[in-house]
Order: C-alpha cells, then sequence, then structure tokens
C-alpha cells in the first residue's frame, strides 16, 4: 500500500490502461491520500522539551446546542456517493468568527429527491450557528465531491472552489453575505466528462494572484452516459467490477485577474504520463501544497489511487518538477528530503522543517523503515493536525471513516461506521489518547476541520459524516496553556500569504509554522496560525519571512491574543 513517505518516488508499479474500476483501491489507498493530504495542509510542528503524563482530552458534542443536528442528510450509499462529506471553516462575511461550510455528500443528476446539497452556517461568535445557505446564494445541487477555499480576487473575501462529477463550481464572495456563481465567467467549470476530487488555491507564477489545481480523478468516454458508466458499480462490490473510467491529468488553471482563468496545464510539468502505460498517472485523489524544501514556494504533492505519491517542486516560473530522490549525496534543500526519510523521531521533531516532522511521525515512511513512529494512522479517511492542550506540539485527531458500507463482509473489523481517535504528541511519538465522553462514538466519517470556534485559542473541531449529520466537538481542555493566534495579509504577494514562514521567539522556543492552504481529504480547516505555548507565556517577537523575499519583526504585548499581520508594501 502506497504511503506518504514515498511521495518523493516515481511508482514502481501502475496500474493497466483501459477500463478499471475507480474504487476498488479506495478500501486502502484513498485512506492513505486522506492521511497525506490531511497532515500536509495541517500547520503545526511539533515543539519544545518531551512532556510527562498525558492531558486529559475533553471534547463535547455540541452539535445540537451549536444549531447544527438539523442539517440534512440526502447522500446515497452507491459508490462514489459513499465517499461524500466535505466540510470547511472559512470567515465568510469578515466578522473574525470561523463560519461552517458543508457538502453533504453526492447527489445523482437524474435522481431528484433529498436535499441541497451544499450548507453554509454563520457563526455568531459564540458558537452558535444559523443556516444561511439559501441567502447566501450557495443552494444548489450537483453531483459535488470537495471543496477548496481561497481569496482569488484578493479583496479580503474567501471564495468557494467545489469539485463534483461531471464539472466543478466557483462561488465568488460578492460580500454582504452574498455568493455568486462564476463558473462560466471564470472559465473553471471543467470537463463534463471528469469526476475531479481534490484542489487547492495557490500562487504559481508568483504574481501576487491566487491559481487553482484540480484533481481530475477519473473520466468516462463523451460517448457514454455517467450512469451506464456507473451501472456497473451496483451490480457488485465496486473494487471487483469494471467501470469504464480510465486517468486524467490534473488541471491547472492559471489566475489572468478580472476573475478570468485560462488553462495553463500544457507545460505547467504536471501533465506527465505514466512511462509504463502511456496514460496520465491513475487515479489522482488529492492535492496538498506544501513549501517542501523551505524556498518560500508552495509545492504540490498528489496522491494517487494506484503507484506511490509524487512531489512536484515548484520551480517560481510556473511550472513543476517531479522530485526524485537523488543517487548520491548531494547538498542543499533537495538533500534535506532524501536525508529526512531515515532519521529518528526526535531529531526530527527538534527541527523546524515540517516536512521532516510528517516523516518523523511515521506518516511519511515505509513501512517497516527505521525512524517509523507508532501513530502510522495509515487506515483512516479524515485526518486533521491540531495541538488539543496548546503544548506546542501537534497531535492527530483521525475520523476514522470508511470507504464505502459492507466492508466487513470482506475484512473483519471493518465495519462502515468507526470511533474517531486522538493521538498526542509527547515529544518522542504519537501516543493514542484514552477515549472519554460522546467524541469518540463510532460515525460514517468523512472530512475533519479545525477552527478555534469560541475565540479561547483552543482548536475545535468538525466532522462531516456520510448520509448522515454533521458533528462539532468543542475543545474544553484546562491546560491554562499560552496561546498566540496569528492572521497574515499579503500585499505585494497573494493576499492569502501562502509560503510564507512565522518564528514566534520566546524565551525557551522558537516555534515555527509556514502559511499553507490547511486542508485534508474533503475538508479545510481555518487559515488563522495557532501557536501553543504550553507555560511560556512571554513572547520576545514574531518573525514573518514573506515569500517574496521581505523579513518582517513584531513584538506582542503579550500571549493570548490574536494578532493581524499585513506584509509591508
Amino acid at each position: 500500500m502506497p504511503v506518504l513517505a514515498e511521495q518523493a518516488r516515481t511508482a514502481a508499479e501502475a496500474p493497466s490502461a483501459g477500463a478499471v474500476s475507480p474504487l476498488w483501491p479506495l478500501l486502502t489507498l484513498l485512506a492513505s491520500a486522506a492521511m497525506a493530504i490531511g497532515v500536509l495542509f495541517s500547520r503545526l510542528a511539533p515543539r519544545g522539551a518531551p512532556a510527562g503524563a498525558m492531558p486529559e482530552a475533553r471534547f463535547t458534542d455540541v452539535t445540537a446546542a451549536a444549531g447544527l443536528a438539523g442539517f440534512p442528510a440526502g447522500s446515497a450509499d452507491d459508490a462514489p456517493s459513499t465517499l461524500g462529506g466535505a466540510v470547511a471553516f472559512l470567515d465568510y462575511d469578515g466578522d473574525g468568527h470561523p463560519d461552517l461550510f458543508f457538502v453533504q455528500g453526492t447527489r445523482w443528476p437524474w435522481d431528484q429527491a433529498g436535499a441541497s446539497a451544499l450548507a453554509l452556517f454563520r457563526n455568531d461568535g459564540a458558537g452558535h450557528f444559523a443556516d444561511v445557505t439559501r441567502t447566501a446564494g450557495l443552494a444548489a445541487d450537483f453531483p459535488a465531491m470537495g471543496v477548496a477555499v481561497g481569496d482569488y480576487a484578493n479583496e479580503g473575501r474567501p471564495d468557494l472552489f467545489l469539485t463534483g462529477i461531471g464539472g466543478n463550481r466557483l462561488y465568488h464572495n460578492l460580500g454582504g453575505g452574498r455568493f455568486a456563481d462564476v463558473t462560466a465567467a471564470a472559465g473553471v467549470g471543467g470537463d463534463a466528462h471528469l469526476w475531479s476530487t481534490g484542489a487547492v488555491w495557490l500562487d504559481i507564477f508568483g504574481d501576487g494572484r491566487l491559481d487553482l489545481v484540480v484533481c481530475n480523478y477519473a473520466r468516462w468516454p463523451r460517448e457514454v452516459a455517467l450512469s451506464a458508466a456507473l451501472a456497473a458499480e451496483r451490480a457488485g462490490p465496486s473494487y471487483a467490477t469494471p467501470a469504464g473510467f480510465v486517468s486524467a491529468f490534473p488541471t491547472v488553471y492559471r489566475n489572468l485577474g478580472g476573475g478570468r482563468f485560462e488553462d495553463a496545464t500544457a507545460g505547467s510539468g504536471l501533465d506527465q504520463l505514466d512511462r509504463q502505460t502511456g496514460f496520465p498517472r491513475a487515479f489522482p485523489l488529492a492535492v496538498a501544497a506544501v513549501d517542501a524544501n523551505g524556498d518560500g514556494r508552495l509545492d504540490l504533492l498528489f496522491t494517487y489511487q494506484s503507484g506511490e505519491d509524487v512531489l512536484y517542486l515548484n520551480q517560481g516560473d510556473g511550472t513543476f518538477r517531479e522530485w526524485k530522490p537523488p543517487a548520491e549525496r548531494r547538498e542543499g534543500a533537495s538533500a534535506g528530503l532524501a536525508a529526512a526519510s531515515g532519521a529518528a523521531f526526535a531529531a526530527l521533531a527538534r527541527g523546524g522543517d515540517r516536512f521532516s516532522v510528517l516523516r518523523a511521525a511515521g506518516l511519511a515512511l515505509a513501512p517497516g523503515e527505521e525512524g517509523a513512529a507508532p501513530g502510522q494512522l495509515r487506515a483512516k479517511l479524515g485526518v486533521a493536525l491540531l495541538d488539543y492542550d496548546l503544548d506546542g506540539r501537534a497531535d492527530f485527531f483521525t475520523a476514522n471513516g470508511r470507504a464505502e458500507p459492507g466492508l466487513e463482509r470482506f475484512e473483519d473489523g471493518r465495519d462502515f461506521a468507526a470511533a474517531s481517535v486522538l493521538e498526542w504528541n509527547d515529544g518522542r511519538s504519537w501516543r493514542p489518547v484514552p477515549a472519554a465522553g460522546g467524541w469518540s462514538r463510532p460515525l460514517i466519517a468523512r472530512g475533519v476541520a479545525v477552527a478555534d470556534i469560541y475565540g479561547d485559542g483552543s482548536p475545535d473541531v468538525a466532522i462531516a459524516q456520510h448520509d448522515g449529520p454533521p458533528v462539532l466537538l468543542r475543545n474544553e481542555q484546562r491546560s491554562r496553556h499560552a496561546w498566540l493566534r496569528i492572521d497574515l495579509v499579503g500585499t505585494r504577494t497573494a493576499r492569502d500569504a501562502g509560503g510564507a514562514r512565522v518564528e514566534v521567539h520566546t524565551p525557551r522556543a522558537v516555534y515555527t509554522q509556514t502559511m499553507e492552504p490547511a486542508m485534508g481529504f474533503m475538508a479545510q480547516s481555518e487559515s488563522t496560525l495557532t501557536f501553543g505555548l504550553g507555560d511560556d507565556a512571554r513572547i520576545d517577537r514574531v518573525i514573518v519571512r514573506w515569500p517574496g523575499g521581505a523579513t518582517q519583526e513584531v513584538r506582542p504585548t503579550g500571549a493570548d491574543r490574536r494578532l493581524v499581520i499585513t506584509e509591508p508594501r
């Protein structure tokens, strides 16, 4: 089974060309993809000295009290509808409080029953949410899969890009709590015979505008209707019946400004044919943006259904180059990428290279490779990184969802619903936290997103389910640890400030994070960076290294607060 550790290598084996089933490997490989993406789009790096006793995890299910219990569930139980359930945190109205957006599974175009696939909930600042889907202009039904949030117009308002089956959609945030469907005008709808899954916003061309990369998981022939392509899926187990889907290249959309995009896939370096099959590499499930080599440019990690994950390094000129392990010793960042794979957890966890931290977590290591940690979380569908006790070290929350129903018939102990798991970082490894309360009950979980809903510094968790209501968990940890939350506003760079590196200096440590789209499988967490400081509330300075090369220093007046830092013009 491919794992994140092998993202730097090309596929050793590739599926044969022709008709393939789009879902059979998802029972295991999509879980691996979710793990890879969930961790890569998280932003907290383990820090501080090894701790002692494991702190209690106090998560309270506040779904009903928050006003989310009535959200309808209307997706079907046939594949690929079972993969549905996306969630994103975004401050759509600019009031400083994270709001919630859900994509409730998939509805087929020929199915007229069921409720809206989309739902936007406004946070009143006290953790209560109101359904504003219709007033926001988002009450639309289509076979949606995932969501990516980004301010592509640099207006200070987050926009929504939704991936789906048979076309994608872009909703522009007009302000005043309203969105408009601008898909056709923007030119990002995609092919009507494509099935898209993951997507990410990032500034590829260095012009200060967010571009868009979309994972096109598969396509079906133009002469065949989607209903016909899926008919075989209903006839038996999806992983055993050919369904007539073939692989497709990801799409790169260049932001031209003025709300217009052009297809820049050709020549981007992402349109590479598999050398063994002669077809596009099959089949991309998700894409993560991460500064893998510390050069301030966001790179792309693609996770595939079949074959190993692939890392593409951003060349800074609108193109990407596939990274491969050096055959011999090399100097610089590339050498660091290769060397990190065999290093021990403790050494990596002390470093500021988040790519190395991923390897230290055992999420980027091949099975049995030296240095692999116990918390290898490879069988999870939804995952998020959060410092739940604010001790400065990253912990993992895994929703543990399964790909489709009926797994218990083929794999012992693999029920469709599964309990969530929290793993605590003790400075040496990640250890499972004993379950307590309703937060660990079995769920048919999909996307998992994190945000500080209540403004108390503690990260809360939202979980989207397949064919079920969402779950909102309030973090009521009592560590009394200090924290600092930071928002970045780009001026010369893209407003989302992707690739900016933030250092928080205290007398005891330097905490480092990189601003990246905080995405996971079917999920995107809030864009605010949260630094847990443990018992050290003294902050000497905050240093921001902007992607354009400028370095900015800010001296906060204390901890337990939120800072907004704007890039100097």
